[in-house]
């Protein structure tokens, strides 16, 4: 049956902080669902409207005229405030729509999403064609709130807010957000527009570089942008954000292509910037713009390819409806038709990578997206639910390489963050990652990661460089790989041959401040002190609060010699970590004798509390090296080396090591490991 058109008033509904609720209290979510499906199912009756899909908590209707989708909208409201606490927000707009397999499509569409999205809570923003349509048929009253710019539409829109009795009224201040003019104020607040800025300042060489592209410049380097959710519901945005990260893996198996990572990408997201501005500031050739506009037993995506210089220019765009359970393959399909659309020349090895297709059970995927929503915030209890669905993505379908990935990382993240002790959690951290390799060996997060493994896990340096050079070969873009590449061949006495690759990481990244602080460390490993301090202190300004800069700059401060700066990186470092022990043993220490026996105190209290806190035996070295106490330092130090504290791999390179380098005890270390000397 083919599509039709017609005029109609959209209406989109969400309730505000659902998904909060629902990862606090899944009864409550629930009963609170159930009350608003009845509200909205019995309003949308009642005023002649028809319920197009729900979507999570909201729901998509449509109507045949601009005054019953308003009147539904106002009871709608009207019964929340009476059977709900939460909060509606509605959208309405009057345009054309496609009707399509009990489903509607349109630009109108993604305008009433858009302005539902931008409601206050509990209100009702409406289209100037709402408003025209009422005005003169019934008293509903309006505010005029200007003309807003709303995402992925490419003019503005003259915007009103309902406020009849009971509907809030928006504020001076949301007006004038509305209309952009608080637009710096937000950037300046986000960490990533800092860092922006300071590229900016940076990147006047590659600014002149595309200001003189020609037309017929090939593209070298492309941007993913994040994926814009216009399936209406909120709750999918994990699924969303999951598939982003999906084709930004796949299409940076193109060694072709620079591909800029997920972090990067993700600056960008709801940044009002046009795709040259973007483009100068990353150094990159084109874009990538990704919409899902359905997401059920069939998946709806607008893929748009957009060339950068001289202008923006759209080369590309074309509609994917797949099946669901072909999800796990289509950024690879996505992936394939890039390259075709730029005439790339794909090699025989990434052809066999990009065409290859496993079947996935879809549930078994969206547990995984659901495990690495919750693994990258990285906290005990978000570790936690990280691995409850990574273990339950992997019963759903044991052949699903990525769960096992999952489960590994999440082992290897309790030890990260120092909740576990490598030797409890080593063999199962390998039990998972042997399973995921085992059933597909071509994914780069497992060489990565079994890199890593190899590296600080087992000390096994034989086998961790073939997975190194494994992972850039599969995918050249990753900059997991290049950053702990540069720290490996650091351990293997090549420093400065690490730097470009830590460098390559930073490029490929440019806002993950993890991988700033590596390139920091492997400068201070490579003995340039002054360059690590620069970098180091940037990125302290920038975000002063960042857990792995702290310690690289109290090392470097620590190198030069600059024991009060050191100390106090030592105090922040202990007040962000809430170690009230720490704080009092330091403070007291610096106060009897200074730097030195500040140093010392903390280590002693770390020692004193171990049977009851875990301490990572590699903080007490690291202390007793700063306070300059050899016996102590050796001592544990073959204590780290029995516990395997991971750490260890550094003492071949890190100049804290370089007063104890003649030692007898530590040359045996040396030798034990297999390190050079």
């Amino acid at each position: 049956m083919p599509a039709k058109r017609k005029l109609a008033a959209i209406m989109f509904t969400d309730i505000v902080g659902y998904t909060a609720l629902m990862g606090s209290d899944e009864d409550k979510a629930f009963e609170v669902l159930e009350k608003s499906r009845d509200i909205h199912i019995k309003s949308i009756n009642k005023f002649n409207g028809k319920l197009v899909k729900e979507m999570g908590d909201g729901m998509l209707a449509h109507f045949d005229t601009a005054i019953d989708s308003v009147l539904c909208a106002i009871e709608i409201q009207k019964q929340s405030r009476q059977q709900i606490k939460e909060k509606i927000r509605i959208g309405l707009h009057l345009g054309d729509i496609t009707f399509d397999h009990k489903d509607i499509f349109g630009d109108g569409v993604n305008i009433a999403s858009r302005l539902q999205s931008a409601a206050d809570p509990g209100g009702i923003y409406i289209s100037e064609s709402i408003q025209k349509s009422i005005r003169a048929k019934i008293t509903v009253k309006t505010k005029y709130l200007g003309q807003i710019k709303l995402k992925n539409v490419d003019y503005l829109v003259n915007t009103y807010s309902i406020v009849e009795d009971g509907l809030p009224i928006p504020s001076p201040a949301k007006i004038e957000q509305l209309k952009g003019k608080s637009l710096f104020h937000k950037l300046t607040r986000s960490i990533y527009s800092y860092i922006i800025l300071i590229l900016l300042i940076i990147a006047i060489g590659p600014w002149i570089r595309n200001a003189f592209k020609t037309e017929t410049s090939p593209i070298s380097s492309l941007l993913i942008l994040p994926f814009d959710n216009f399936t209406g519901d909120d709750s999918l945005e994990y699924i969303v954000a999951g598939m982003h990260d999906a084709l930004i893996g796949d299409v940076g198996k193109i060694s072709a292509l620079r591909v800029p990572s997920k972090r990067t990408a993700n600056a960008y997201r709801n940044v009002e910037k046009s795709i040259p501005q973007i483009a100068t500031e990353l150094n990159i050739d084109a874009a990538v713009e990704t919409s899902v506009t359905c997401y059920g037993e069939n998946i709806c995506i607008q893929v748009k390819l957009i060339s950068a210089f001289p202008e923006e220019k759209l080369l590309w765009v074309h509609d994917f409806n797949i099946d669901k359970g072909q999800i796990s393959n289509l950024t690879k399909k996505i992936a394939t038709e890039i390259s075709q659309q730029i005439n790339l020349n794909l090699t025989h090895q990434e052809e066999k990578l990009l065409n290859e297709s496993r079947p996935i059970d879809p549930d078994a995927y969206e547990a995984y997206l659901r495990g690495m929503a919750h693994w990258e915030l990285g906290t005990k209890p978000d570790l936690d639910r990280a691995m409850d669905y990574f273990q339950l993505s992997s019963k759903i379908d044991s052949n699903y390489a990525l769960a096992y990935l999952g489960i590994s990382r999440t082992w290897g993240g309790y030890v990260q963050h120092g909740f576990l002790p490598y030797n409890e959690v080593s063999e199962k951290e390998e039990a998972a990652r042997n399973k995921a390799l085992m059933l597909d060996s071509s994914l780069v997060e497992i060489h990565a990661r079994m890199a890593v493994y190899y590296t600080w896990g087992k000390w096994n340096w034989k086998k961790a460089e073939p997975e190194f050079l494994k992972a850039i070969e599969i995918n050249t873009n990753y900059a997991f790989t290049h950053a702990y590449y540069s720290h490996f061949l650091a351990i293997m006495g090549n420093p400065e041959k690490g730097l470009p690759h830590s460098e390559l990481a930073m490029q490929l990244d440019p806002f993950n401040t993890l991988y700033i602080s590596i390139h920091g460390q492997a400068l201070k490993n490579a003995g340039k002190y002054d360059e690590a301090l620069e970098l180091l202190l940037k990125l302290y300004k920038i975000e002063p609060d960042q857990g792995i800069a702290l310690p690289a700059l109290w090392a470097v401060y620590h190198e030069l010699g600059d024991k009060e700066k050191a100390f106090d990186i030592a105090n922040k470092i202990y007040k962000l970590r809430k170690n009230e022990g720490a704080l009092k043993a330091l403070q007291q220490g610096f106060e009897e004798g200074g730097y030195n026996l500040a140093m010392q105190r903390t280590a002693e209290m770390m020692i004193s509390k171990s049977d009851s806190v875990y301490y990572p035996l590699g903080q007490i070295v690291t202390l007793y090296c700063r306070a300059g106490m050899k016996e102590e330092a050796l001592e544990w130090l073959e204590k780290a080396y029995e516990e395997h504290d991971s750490n260890m791999p550094y003492i071949s390179v890190d100049p804290l090591f370089n007063f104890l380098r003649d030692e007898p005890r530590f040359q045996n270390l040396l030798k034990k490991m297999d390190l050079p000397i």
